[in-house]
């Protein structure tokens, strides 16, 4: 497995904006946020999913 490769769900901070990858392994397809700490924001914050991280390298 390429250790470059990021796994995991596209996510964005509902109030910076802010586009990250969550790497965790069960499935979010059907679930439409998260509540999540945001390091821009520097507090727990919803995060929208955007959908599965396909071939994003680090």
């Amino acid at each position: 497995m390429d250790q470059n490769i990021v796994r995991g769900w596209i996510v964005r901070c509902k109030t910076c904006g802010t586009l990250w990858v969550l790497e965790v392994s069960f499935d979010l397809r059907n679930t439409k946020e998260v509540y999540h700490y945001c390091k821009i924001c520097k507090k727990n914050t919803f995060h929208e999913i955007l959908g599965r991280t396909e071939g994003w390298s680090k």
